[in-house]
């Protein structure tokens, strides 16, 4: 019997939606979900008295573990906020975005048994491409809206024709050692490398890496103190499908504690430390070349993290600043900026930490030192009392603007991204820092909500991009 805190829940449950899934009661308490391409479920279980709550999700396909948590049922509002993670993780597979293909002859009878040949290779990897086929003519009228168009040999003269049609779109001919022979996988693998080329061409290695390194699989971690607690969040990306993720709240302080127990939970999902060809860790705190910087007045200690977890779990480790990783993650998140910083401005704390992408390149510079603000917060003679200003709306709209202004004075961002609960009005800070610096020179300004999503998205590209140097 469900207490009625427990039932309230589940009817919270049971009214919540996602376009392309249905949310129904299921067994006993249980709530099921359904969907073209995951399953899942929410149940509850009586354990000692107290009420477990487990969240599952299983890809339809090949019951991959999408997403598994489990926790004991105490604060609603922290049980919402799980199954909506959950949920996201549904939406995101739910709209995953599949890559059209074109296939070309003369008249697209004699690439209709190829393209059939290819989406069976791209299902069985899992590759998000649909291949069709087509003729050549009805190619150049419509063939913007492929992402590729691929040209059979016979009609492979009218190459530059077809890209002078296409501007924008990958025209390839296709050699006669492939087509003639159905060579699917030769084809799949030219079509990647063209891919892989004109990205890199086009963006960054941070979006590069994220958009098309299909064949990786990375755990990334994000690493946080809330109320005193160590909070753990994770995601499983693998071959550029988010796979699983979820968060762990721990009592132990120790890092390499609270991640032993990360690894105790993904082993119930078939996962250990050598499943994966990178583990990015986002860290509070200094972190200079995967190594934590601890400085007191005893002088500076480098806790060499990176290379002993990697010698721990036989796997490549790479560790980072929490802010680092979320400029990262702004970076990536967006494709008009290449310049950005974030800052995250806790409540009640007047000090900072700032991440920098400066020329779509991570910047933590001299002794990854850059973005330590707590330094400059000392200096500060803003108010009377600083720390009674960090938790009041005005004291720390002023402060906040006074840190951004000397990154618009130094660093000139092309965006500024904001973290912080007090501030969620950007037009309003907009108006504070025109009082310190001229209004045309000030950038666009956007809030950030999810600070944990932005700080592993992050930390998985920065971990892409080590892995494909």
């Amino acid at each position: 019997m469900l207490s009625d805190e427990v039932q309230a829940y589940r009817q919270w449950v049971l009214s919540c939606h996602v376009d392309g899934c249905t949310i129904e009661e299921g067994d006993g308490d249980a709530v099921v979900l359904r969907s073209d391409v995951a399953s899942g479920a929410v149940s509850f279980y009586d354990i000692d008295g107290s009420t477990v709550v487990e969240l599952r999700l299983e890809s339809t396909h090949d019951d991959t573990t999408l997403f598994y948590l489990h926790f004991e049922f105490g604060d609603e509002e922290r049980a919402q906020r799980l199954f909506t993670e959950m949920l996201d993780v549904l939406a995101k597979r739910i709209g995953s975005e599949v890559q059209h293909v074109l296939l070309c002859c003369s008249c697209g009878m004699t690439t209709t048994f190829f393209a059939n040949k290819l989406n069976e290779l791209a299902a069985e990897h899992d590759l998000k491409f649909d291949f069709c086929a087509k003729p050549i003519e009805e190619a150049k009228r419509s063939g913007t809206t492929y992402i590729a168009v691929l040209l059979a040999p016979q009609v492979g003269h009218q190459l530059r024709e077809v890209r002078e049609a296409l501007p924008g779109v990958i025209v390839l001919e296709l050699p006669a050692s492939l087509f003639g022979t159905y060579d699917a996988n030769g084809v799949l693998e030219l079509l990647m490398h063209a891919l892989k080329k004109a990205r890199h061409t086009a963006r960054s290695d941070l979006r590069f890496a994220r958009d098309y390194d299909r064949t990786k699989s990375v755990l990334g971690v994000s690493y946080v103190y809330r109320s005193d607690e160590p909070t753990l969040s994770y995601a499983v990306l693998d071959r550029g499908e988010e796979l699983l993720c979820g968060t762990l709240v721990r009592n132990a302080f120790d890092v390499q504690t609270v991640l032993e127990d990360l690894f105790s939970t993904l082993r119930l999902s078939g996962y250990t430390p050598k499943s994966f060809d990178a583990i990015g860790i986002a860290l509070p705190g200094d972190v200079d070349n995967g190594a934590v910087v601890e400085r007191d007045e005893d002088g500076t200690r480098r806790v060499e993290m990176s290379t002993q977890l990697s010698e721990k779990w036989g796997v490549p480790v790479f560790v980072d600043n929490n802010a680092t990783a979320a400029a990262a993650g702004c970076y990536v998140s967006q494709s008009e900026w290449d310049t950005v910083v974030f800052h995250a401005q806790p409540i009640g704390v007047a000090d900072c930490d700032q991440g920098y992408v400066i020329d779509a390149k991570p910047h933590t510079g001299h002794g990854g030192f850059g973005g330590n603000m707590r330094y400059l917060a000392e200096q500060l003679e803003l108010m009377p009392d600083l720390e009674a200003a960090a938790w009041r709306y005005d004291g720390m709209r002023k402060l906040v603007a006074y840190y951004l202004s000397a990154n618009i004075c130094t660093i000139a961002p092309d965006a500024l991204f904001v973290w912080c609960d007090f501030l969620p009005d950007m037009q309003e800070l907009r108006e504070e820092l025109e009082s310190i610096v001229p209004a045309d020179v000030i950038p666009e300004l956007v809030g950030v909500a999810d600070y944990d999503g932005l700080t592993l998205m992050g930390e998985i590209s920065l971990c892409l991009q080590r892995l494909v140097k």
